[in-house]
Formats: structure tokens, C-alpha cells, sequence
């Protein structure tokens, strides 16, 4: 018996396409980073001790200094991953002016930030600054640890992954350098564009927030609209599309972006 239209469409049957999507790119994403990550065990377990692998720590007067010439060297991309937005080894007044001139000389530089940096002004800030100077900007709802590789003549990352209090190391271990490339385009490619960055339609950007998992405050606040006119849009959309509650909202959208759903014959094996 053929399905009808009113099945093809049904918020059940769109939420569960939504969910077995879902599922598929979560296991291929975990499949990936997880081989990238059997990798960087040996940056983890390099610690903040000096080392003639290539990897050696760095104190908080020499970081402006160590990025600035790393800025220098590199060509090409600079891969950056922040943890947060108001603490770095490089946040001097000149180490910024020098990494946006070098953006501007016509290099370009990719930064992953969590989506955490879109719920306060001073990080919505920082993403506009950067955004304007020319960074290529994407989002994940979490970030594992901070590094930034620059091109292939070094990187600086975390002593200890993830541990923001173990300070920083400076990489020249070309095998080192290559993992956490490696491990930055992984991450890049499942992240989201961040919204302002992108050509995205009102109603699409707002749905992109909701499933960053951002509260209404934030994203008023990132839109520039009232908190009353974003939970006003919320709801209208969800009377649009028949749903009660926001997944169903992403799930619906997920949908139709994807394309209609065509009707399957029973038996014929295939759909048509």
C-alpha cells in the first residue's frame, strides 16, 4: 500500500528521518575525531616539561612574543581553536594588530569558537571584531581544548588538553603540527557557520541558534531584537510547520531543506 502524502509528512515520520540522519553523522563524527584524538594522546602526554620531541613550554612573557614570530613565519592558514575568548597566550594590543595585518596581507585564518561566546556581549563582540577583519568564523556546541597551528612551521596549544590552568607549549614537531591540522578540519567541518558570518534567512538563522543550544536571551541579543520578538518567532514557526516543541521545529526545517520525501512502492526495493 503506497504511503499518502499526510504520512510522507507527518511530524512523526519527519522526526524519526531526522533522528536516523542525526545518528549517522553523529557516529561518523565520533569515528573521526576519535582517530584523531588516539593521535594527540602524544601532545597530552608531552606536559609542560622541556622535550626534544619538538614540543616545549612557553611562559606567559614570552607567548606574545613566540605567536608574533609565528605570525611571521606562517603562510597560507592559521587553524585556531579558542576555549574562550578572554584569555590566550597573545592578547596583547600588538600581537592582535599583527595577527589582523596579516589577515589583511591576504592570509587566511580559521577560528572554531564554542557556542558559549554568543551568550555575553563582550564575546558576541569579539566575533563581530574578528568576523570584520576577514576570520572565517564556525561554532560547536563545545570546544575540547585550545591550540592554533600556523600553517606548517608550528603551533601553540594547551600543555594538557583541555586545561586552561596548565598553560601553553610551543610546537615544532612536524608530526604534531600535522595532527592537530588534522584534528582543526575535522572539527571545522561538522561545525556550524556562525550566523552573521553566513548567508542565512532570518527565520533559518534563528533555528541555527535554537539548535546551537543558545538560550532566547542570547539570541536576542545576537540578532539585536527584543526577547519577546524572538519567543514571538519561535512559537510562529512552530504553528507554521504543526509542531509542539523546538526539536520537532529542527527536525521539520532539517526536512524540507533536505528536499520532499517521495512515496515509496511496496516491494519495488528502491525509492523512486
Amino acid at each position: 500500500m503506497p504511503l499518502t502524502s499526510a504520512d510522507a509528512t507527518s511530524p512523526s515520520r519527519l522526526l524519526g528521518e531526522y533522528c536516523d540522519r542525526e545518528d549517522s553523522r553523529i557516529e561518523e563524527r565520533l569515528r573521526d575525531l576519535g582517530q584523531a584524538r588516539a593521535l594527540l594522546a602524544r601532545l597530552d602526554s608531552a606536559g609542560p616539561a622541556p622535550s626534544t620531541q619538538g614540543v616545549e613550554p612557553i611562559s606567559d612573557e614570552m607567548a606574545p612574543t613566540v605567536v608574533q614570530r609565528l605570525i611571521h613565519e606562517a603562510s597560507g592558514l592559521l587553524r585556531n581553536v579558542v576555549m574562550v575568548v578572554d584569555s590566550g597566550p597573545a592578547l596583547d594590543d600588538t600581537t592582535m594588530r599583527d595577527n589582523q595585518q596579516w589577515i589583511a596581507g591576504g592570509n587566511l585564518q580559521r577560528t572554531i569558537y564554542p557556542a558559549a561566546a554568543l551568550d555575553t556581549p563582550q564575546g558576541l563582540q569579539w566575533l563581530r571584531s574578528w568576523s570584520t577583519v576577514g576570520e572565517e568564523q564556525r561554532l560547536l556546541p563545545e570546544v575540547g581544548s585550545e591550540y592554533a597551528v600556523f600553517g606548517d612551521v608550528g603551533a601553540v596549544a594547551l600543555a594538557r588538553w583541555g586545561e586552561l590552568a596548565s598553560g601553553y607549549v610551543l610546537i615544532r614537531d612536524p608530526l604534531l603540527i600535522s595532527t592537530l591540522a588534522a584534528h582543526f578540519d575535522l572539527a571545522w567541518e561538522h561545525a556550524h557557520a556562525v550566523p552573521f558570518a553566513a548567508s542565512v534567512p532570518g527565520d533559518e538563522r534563528l533555528v541555527e541558534l535554537l539548535g546551537m543550544g543558545l538560550k532566547d536571551e542570547a539570541i536576542a541579543r545576537f540578532l539585536g531584537i527584543g526577547l519577546r520578538t524572538v519567543r514571538r518567532r519561535i512559537a510562529a514557526l512552530m504553528a507554521i510547520h504543526g509542531v509542539d516543541t523546538r526539536f520537532q521545529l529542527g527536525a521539520a526545517l532539517t526536512s524540507l531543506r533536505s528536499g520532499p520525501t517521495r512515496p515509496t512502492r511496496v516491494g519495488s526495493g528502491r525509492t523512486r
